[in-house]
């Protein structure tokens, strides 16, 4: 599957000044580092593949306690992936399925704290 587009997005994706760690809670397994964020999605970039149209159950773990939260929890479903531009990783665009709307408020101030530069 393709990436999706800049132009489809609702919002822009910004980077973080961190590549938090995005855990798959079935597995244990660190599934990727993020590379840019939005509160409806992501990207990550993992050191193994990432399987395509599968929903993972994941947790971020935050630089810094936000809004009284080390971690989110929250389900994302790959878009897409493929090979990075460095052949020794993968890159994987996901859509976020939050809940909590106190999960989406420390998105938001995550992106406010520690992103930069719109993409």
């Amino acid at each position: 599957m393709q990436p999706i587009h800049a132009d489809k997005r609702s919002q822009k994706r910004r980077n973080t000044i961190y590549y938090l760690e995005v855990y798959d809670l079935d597995s244990g397994q660190l599934l990727g580092r993020l590379a840019d964020i939005t509160v409806q999605g992501m990207l990550l970039l993992s050191e193994s593949p990432i399987v395509p149209e599968r929903t993972y159950k994941c947790r971020m773990v935050l630089p810094a306690e936000i809004l009284g939260r080390g971690n989110i929890l929250f389900d994302a479903t790959c878009v897409w992936s493929r090979k990075a531009l460095n052949d020794d990783f993968f890159e994987a665009g996901f859509r976020s399925l939050i809940a909590d709307p106190g999960d989406i408020d420390a998105i938001e101030m995550l992106i406010q704290r520690f992103a930069f530069n719109d993409l």
